[in-house]
């Protein structure tokens, strides 16, 4: 693929694609290009290091930044619904989700995703319960186009 059009399409995705890329603690070498830029991101997905990304890496490359987007977009949806910022979702703030709200008396319980027993989810428990609930839910119907 083309490096100058892949650096179009990684400018698009920047913010999870920073993560991917070395930490921005270190400096980068003489010849490295420095953490989150779209060098480093090109370099992270160019996994036989030729110079050039094949449509396997480019994919794998993608695939990776739009889970790690999905992510911090999930992390800040469980940071604005934990209203009192202990870290967890206890049971009124689990109630407020969207996804549980939608789901109504079929919701799942928060003790389902409750691995440790303390009557509330963490981060990783968060995303366990969503993907669960996501698998489960029946598709919904695409919008109806405007004319």
């Amino acid at each position: 693929m083309n490096r100058s059009l892949l650096i179009l399409a990684l400018l698009v995705a920047m913010p999870a694609l920073a993560q991917q890329a070395a930490p921005a603690a270190q400096k980068p070498a003489a010849g490295q290009a420095a953490a989150g830029s779209p060098d480093a991101v090109f370099d992270a997905w160019d996994k036989n290091k030729d110079g050039v990304l094949s449509k396997d890496e480019f994919r794998a490359g993608w695939a990776l930044a739009r889970g790690e987007m999905a992510i911090q977009r999930l992390h800040g949806e469980f940071q604005r619904r934990d209203t009192n910022k202990s870290d967890k979702l206890e049971a009124n703030e689990f109630a407020t989700l969207m996804i549980v709200q939608r789901a109504g008396k079929n919701a799942p319980q928060l003790s389902t995703f409750d691995k440790n027993k303390d009557n509330a989810l963490d981060f990783p428990e968060y995303l366990e319960f969503v993907r669960v609930t996501v698998q489960s839910a029946p598709p919904q119907p695409a919008p109806a186009a405007k004319p």
